[in-house]
């Protein structure tokens, strides 16, 4: 029997074996629990009701489940108070992850819930973001102004400012932005820098016309013969008339820009302004041999203001007179159309490239042939003005065979 000895010697270092392993698996689920937070399948067996474990593995559950109902609660409150900003917050950790994004930061990078957690670099699409993120980084804030390329949805400016966050809450090297867009502001500002440049060159160019032709006729009008004064005289004339309607135009831009609280809204204004500008123009019209239809369908439905309505409808005949190359006939219709009033001024004259038509209502800009026919490049701006004053809009489109068509439509009476 000396074998027995050996073999309780065996089973005893195999339950020690056991016993130890078990206890390591107990210790890890315990430290599973305490650190992150996930309790997991919990330990179950006779070792446990031996050594009396039960009642410190409840206590460990119940300590996790507390904290996970704390960071869930905390989540809710950040999302709760993030929600409503219409800024972007976006929260980025050391390793470039992207950890928190509001609702608003969503909708500017265009991301989806699956994506939180994932690399920063292919959803912002931007070098430059990134770097603002390794300086902040090293700085401890920073901002800046940058464009992000967001293919499919259109490329948007954006001012960004960001600053280091808590490293308990989202780890060491994590860094918080507040984004808001500016695309818009560029493009006043951009709008602004060609509306200065384009006043000044076309302010300058009939005052140097007057300038020039009044000095000549000055120093040289006893030597003059009489069809070159007469001829001079036509010029300054011609220029005034020219510096005139710039001014004029821009005095209408102005007014519209400030007269939003001064707007009287009337039944029928829309109608009236049609007839009495085809009548104040029909002598115009006649001199230019082309006639004008009015087809006046919308009657009393559209609330416009008088006097607006008015420079609406005459801005829009003039402009077809002035650049309709070769036109003959101009109609004026108004329809129903779903929300609103349509009215249609419409030639049938040589229409207009279609490289230009997305930008006839801008301020200054010109086709050629406006340019050639010396337009202020004010008419349409003004017409555009007027509408979205009245809360309404307005679009262009070439017509077949030929000619162009100016819609605008304004809300029904309320």
């Amino acid at each position: 029997m000396s074998w027995l000895p050996w073999m309780i010697l065996a089973v005893g270092l195999g339950l020690v074996g056991w016993g130890v392993a078990e206890l390591g698996h107990y210790v890890r689920w315990c430290r599973r629990s305490l650190l992150s937070g996930g309790t997991g399948l919990r330990p179950q067996g006779w070792l446990i009701r031996w050594l009396s474990l039960d009642d410190l593995f409840t206590a460990i559950e119940g300590r996790t489940l507390t904290e996970g109902e704390i960071r869930s609660a905390a989540a809710k409150r950040v999302d709760a108070l993030l929600a409503p900003l219409t800024d972007a917050v976006l929260v980025v950790d050391a390793q470039d992850r992207l950890r928190l994004a509001n609702p608003a930061a969503n909708t500017l990078f265009g991301l989806s819930d699956a994506e939180l957690g994932g690399p920063i670099v292919p959803l912002v699409k931007s070098a430059d973001f990134i770097e603002l993120i390794r300086q902040v980084r090293r700085e401890g804030r920073a901002g800046e102004t940058i464009l992000l390329h967001r293919a499919p949805l259109a490329d948007a400016w954006i001012q960004a400012a960001g600053a280091r966050t808590d490293p308990e809450a989202f780890g060491d090297g994590a860094v918080i932005f507040v984004l808001a867009e500016v695309t818009a502001l560029k493009r006043l500002q951009a709008m602004e820098r060609e509306f200065v440049t384009n006043v000044s060159h076309d302010l300058r160019t009939p005052v140097t016309i007057l300038r020039g032709y009044a000095e000549t006729l000055a120093d040289d009008q006893a030597t003059m013969t009489p069809e070159d004064r007469a001829r001079f005289i036509q010029k300054i004339v011609s220029s005034v008339g020219r510096l005139q309607g710039l001014v004029e135009g821009l005095l209408a831009l102005a007014s519209l820009e400030s007269s939003h609280d001064l707007m009287r809204r009337e039944r029928g204004a829309l109608h009236r302004a049609c007839r009495e500008v085809a009548e104040e123009l029909s002598a115009r019209c006649r001199a230019a041999k082309v006639t004008v239809e009015l087809d006046l369908r919308a009657e009393e439905s559209a609330a416009a203001d008088p006097v607006q309505a008015h420079r609406l409808v005459q801005n829009l005949i003039e402009n077809a007179l002035a650049h309709a190359a070769g036109a003959t006939h101009i109609l004026i219709r108004t329809s129903h159309v779903p929300g609103g009033v349509a009215l249609e001024i419409e030639d049938d004259g040589a229409g207009v490239a279609a490289v230009d038509l997305p930008r006839l209502f801008d301020r200054f800009y010109r086709t050629d042939k406006s340019r050639r026919a010396g337009g202020s490049g004010l008419g349409l701006s003004i017409v555009r003005q007027v509408a979205e004053l009245h809360g309404g809009s307005v679009t262009a489109d070439n017509v077949r065979p030929k000619g162009l068509r100016v819609t605008v439509t304004l809300p029904v009476a309320v």
